[in-house]
């Protein structure tokens, strides 16, 4: 037998082996893999920074190249990586220093006053629950008032994860200095990757690097332009509930922000807790907000999200909302993020390969 034989042959019976042994003892592997996931969580953080701050690094990278025409490549990049990095440290300070302490005001005007808003929402549904026959709004009284007895233990919960959360800053924080290092040595780091995947793939090698590239340039756009589209949403929901003067302006144009990182519906999802909060208060209120909402909406999706985000993701919207629900079932919020840039990735890896077959049958 030749040395490819014996490598197949000891590389099958290794998997054979592998997946017996994960068959008889399944909890003793998934120990291994959270305790490595763990160890390894902050390149895994390092990563994912440098992932999302490449293209602003590339970006300033280009003016400088304008300005400096004889700097070297390597002060090139340096320049660009400290640039890039010292304007999101200051965006960071700014949104702590200014940001920060009016949203915490926000809530803690929102707390002082949730007994009288609780009250109004209920004096609204006793007044309602006379000319409803369908009883619905019997039932969200029982169901708010359940929520009421139930808020310690959320808060409860909600402490314990903030904890979590707290103990992990070690981990976001080394994860940034690693994603600074890799920034500052991505091409020795590609060279390096390159290197392997040739030796390793051989003849595959040039499709592999397609795949990279199409990977790569999926969720490069649809993360630098879902962030940037969140952002100017959140802005100019600020600005219009500041000219209309609604209450808790900051609060709601967060959440508003926050959760129009969902591509599609994040803004719709958004708007109904801060629907309500606006009902607590006055219900017309609400009523306004929504009519607001659905203008600001009109206009993100026709003028904002196309200059922003543009078609880069390349899918039909159904395929969108159906990558939002199976993510969501699969992964949580995590896979809400992930689902449409990974359902886009299949979407046109699927659709270049029935074009070259139809190309090739011609």
């Amino acid at each position: 037998m030749d040395k490819k034989t014996i490598k197949t042959i000891l590389f099958t019976a290794f998997l054979a082996a592998a997946v017996i042994a994960v068959a008889v003892k399944p909890e003793f592997f998934i120990g291994i893999i959270s305790r490595t996931a763990k160890l390894l969580m902050p390149v895994f953080f390092g990563l994912a920074f440098a992932f999302v701050m490449n293209m602003p690094v590339c970006r300033v990278k280009k003016i400088l190249s304008g300005r400096f025409k004889r700097a070297k490549d390597r002060t090139l990049n340096i320049l660009s990586v400290i640039t890039a990095y010292l304007l999101l440290l200051a965006l960071l300070a700014g949104i702590i220093c200014i940001i920060i302490p009016q949203l915490i005001d926000s809530v803690k005007l929102f707390l002082d006053n949730a007994d009288y808003y609780y009250g109004n929402f209920m004096k609204y549904c006793t007044a309602l629950e006379k000319r409803d026959s369908f009883g619905i709004f019997t039932a969200v009284k029982k169901a708010v008032a359940g929520l009421s007895e139930e808020m310690p233990r959320m808060l409860t919960t909600t402490y314990a994860k903030t904890s979590d959360i707290i103990g992990g800053v070690a981990d976001i924080l080394i994860g940034f200095v690693i994603s600074i290092y890799i920034l500052l040595d991505k091409k020795n780091i590609r060279r390096a990757v390159s290197l392997i995947a040739e030796r390793l793939t051989g003849d595959r090698y040039p499709k592999l690097c397609r795949a990279y590239r199409l990977v790569f340039t999926t969720f490069a756009h649809f993360v630098s332009g879902q962030i940037t589209e969140a952002v100017i949403l959140g802005f100019l929901c600020f600005i219009g509930m500041t000219i209309f003067r609604f209450d808790y302006p900051l609060l709601i144009s967060t959440i508003i922000g926050i959760t129009a990182l969902i591509p599609v519906v994040g803004a719709i999802i958004g708007t109904v807790p801060a629907a309500f909060l606006l009902f607590l208060i006055k219900p017309i209120k609400a009523v306004w907000f929504i009519v607001f909402i659905i203008v600001l909406q009109l206009l993100e999706n026709n003028l904002i999200y196309p200059r922003v985000v543009g078609k880069s993701l390349g899918i039909p919207p159904l395929l969108v909302l159906l990558a939002i629900l199976l993510g969501a079932g699969i992964g949580g919020a995590a896979g809400i993020l992930l689902g449409v840039p990974i359902m886009s990735v299949i979407y046109v890896a699927l659709r270049d390969r029935l074009c070259e077959c139809d190309a090739s049958a011609e």
